[in-house]
């Protein structure tokens, strides 16, 4: 089958009556969906030929992130996956039950909506942004695939992924900042925090106990404020991991 994606004007005019339909988006039908656009032509079929893989919200995310990404990481480019109109519909047809389930709550806000069915994380923002894509139900499971995944891992290629699952504020720190779709950057973060980890000797990164704040935010700053005076682009992921190792541990001290 070839993935669809909403037409522009029908994305808009859905966006735009948000507030018109905010208690329906808590529904478990998504039946409104087609009451709403009538008998215009509001999707179309993409050049993206790929079955959809299930979803299921009791997993965790970091299942969830495996089955769509080892669907669709040779079948979308960065380009295509910076597409709202195409995660947008997938929130709200194909996958309407799996972003019902996992996100809505009664009372749930307009912003949420725009989050979390659409890919705006700016409140006037239409058009989607970084931290849209990855605030989006389905488009999150993509991106944090793309920027975790290493196919040089025989062991598990999605090792990085399950690190960067295992807590939404691990997520939150290393994705929404402004190098976070530089993979060379998040890979090398993720990799410093495995190793030390995985290093019997030394405690695991959580908690600091010097300043009560999680070492992997305190990290995702220094790299951003890294990012202000040197070009983060220009840097492999094994020079972000042995920035990001010894920060880590010259911050214990």
């Amino acid at each position: 089958m070839k993935i669809k994606y909403f037409v522009e004007s029908a994305y808009v005019d859905l966006f735009d009556s948000i507030k018109d339909h905010e208690t329906l988006y808590t529904e478990k039908s998504n039946s409104w969906v087609k009451d709403f656009f009538g008998d215009r032509e509001y999707c179309k079929e993409s050049r993206i030929e790929s079955y959809l893989p299930e979803l299921k919200a009791e997993n965790d995310e970091y299942t969830n992130v495996i089955a769509f990404y080892d669907v669709f990481k040779d079948r979308l480019n960065p380009k295509q996956a910076s597409n709202p109109y195409l995660w947008s519909y997938l929130t709200h047809c194909e996958y309407w039950d799996y972003t019902n389930a996992r996100w809505a709550k009664e009372g749930m806000s307009v912003d949420t909506i725009k989050q979390r069915y659409f890919c705006s994380f700016l409140t006037n923002n239409i058009e989607g942004n970084r931290v849209g894509f990855l605030r989006n139900a389905v488009a999150r499971l993509w991106w944090m695939g793309y920027l975790s995944y290493q196919e040089n891992r025989h062991s598990n290629p999605y090792e990085l992924t399950k690190l960067l699952t295992s807590h939404s504020d691990i997520s939150s720190s290393v994705l929404e900042r402004n190098f976070s779709m530089n993979r060379n950057v998040t890979v090398g973060i993720l990799d410093a925090i495995l190793e030390i980890n995985n290093d019997p000797s030394l405690a695991e990164v959580g908690v600091s106990h010097k300043t009560g704040k999680y070492e992997w935010r305190e990290l995702c700053k220094y790299i951003n404020r890294y990012g202000a005076v040197t070009l983060l682009d220009s840097m492999t992921s094994d020079d972000i991991k042995e920035i990001s190792y010894n920060f880590l541990l010259e911050n214990r001290k």
